[in-house]
């Protein structure tokens, strides 16, 4: 995993050297080629520039493919973080480059009037002086239509990040997602729930909750029609989150609640309210045409003690949700009730 604890300034240095790098390449200027470059150019990476190089000797350049296999092989295994991080940077380096250039491109043009104008004067006084003006104004005019045309591709990788920008964020939320229920997955929720015990939220609960006999309900019922209860029971923990709580389905028919600025009396309270709402569920079994509404669920209760880990706000919940299911299932129970009777 590519990690950025450098200075800014030996960060700097990293960068010229990879757009050094980069220009020498028949590769495009692109995030792909600049992430390959700006990490043989730190030379943390020891099997990358010895492959880099090898391939340089043997064809004397990088092109896409070559540069694209090096990337897979070497650093696709980033995460969305320090992905984020590389393709911002790189965005920057366009950016910077595309207004120096530009800038240069004008003063070249302004330098190539000048020439035309003293070539103008000396032709008819200085004949030769002015067939040297002529071959320097010459390579001007090659100059800045490699400017220009460094411009265009530079304005090209511009477009190509801001279209990497837009799959990211979009892949970002995905993998962060559950597909069936449209709420967080475990993933998204473990990293909201980090954040908000880093932020010291005082008076966090968090409620774990596990639907009742859900294996009986797909013998049942079939699959199918299990995952439309999964799909009810989340849309009832989306309601009840609404713009306060962050609500999560933790695993197969498991969910969770976080709800900061909460104590734990109204914790319960809100851990009352769905499951009376999970009891009044109706679902149709499309095959027998039967309403179906025997769901319920267990809940367990914590709120979050000073000082300890996230995995212990988890742990008390869970041992809460046991507590709940082994005392007969549809109910909501405390931590406190779970320990007090352990």
């Amino acid at each position: 995993m590519m990690q950025y604890e450098v200075t800014k300034e030996k960060s700097a240095e990293h960068l010229r050297q990879a757009i050094h790098h980069m220009a020498m390449q028949d590769a495009a200027f692109h995030p792909v080629s600049y992430a390959v470059w700006y990490e043989y150019s730190s030379g943390e990476h020891a099997r990358l520039i010895e492959e880099v190089n090898a391939l340089i000797e043997k064809e004397k350049k990088l092109n896409e493919k070559s540069t694209a296999h090096m990337f897979n092989k070497h650093i696709a295994g980033i995460d969305a973080d320090n992905a984020k991080k590389l393709v911002d940077r790189f965005s920057e380096v366009v950016t910077d480059m595309r207004s120096s250039t530009e800038k240069a491109g004008m003063q070249t043009t302004q330098y190539t009037q000048t020439l035309d104008a003293w070539s103008n004067e000396i032709q008819q006084k200085e004949p030769q002086l002015a067939l040297q003006l002529d071959s320097l104004l010459s390579e001007t005019l090659l100059m800045k239509n490699s400017m220009q045309h460094l411009q265009g591709k530079l304005s090209s990788s511009l477009e190509e990040i801001d279209g990497l920008k837009n799959e990211m964020i979009k892949a970002r939320q995905e993998a962060l997602q559950d597909g069936l229920t449209g709420l967080m997955n475990r993933k998204g929720f473990d990293v909201v729930l980090h954040d908000c015990l880093q932020q010291h939220v005082v008076d966090t609960s968090l409620i774990i909750a596990d639907i009742d006999h859900f294996k009986k309900v797909n013998d049942s019922y079939g699959h199918l029609f299990g995952d439309k209860v999964i799909q009810a029971v989340a849309n009832i923990f989306k309601t009840v989150a609404g713009n306060h709580y962050s609500a999560a389905r933790y695993g197969g028919e498991e969910f969770v609640l976080l709800l900061p600025n909460t104590r734990l009396e109204t914790a319960h309270e809100v851990a009352e309210q769905i499951r009376h709402k999970v009891a009044a569920i109706n679902i149709k079994n499309t095959i027998t045409q039967h309403m179906i509404s025997n769901i319920t669920i267990s809940l367990g209760v914590a709120a979050y003690q000073a000082g300890e880990q996230a995995d212990d706000l988890i742990s008390r919940a869970d041992q809460a949700l046991y507590t709940a299911k082994a005392n007969g299932r549809n109910r909501a129970v405390l931590s406190t009730e779970a320990f007090a009777a352990a």
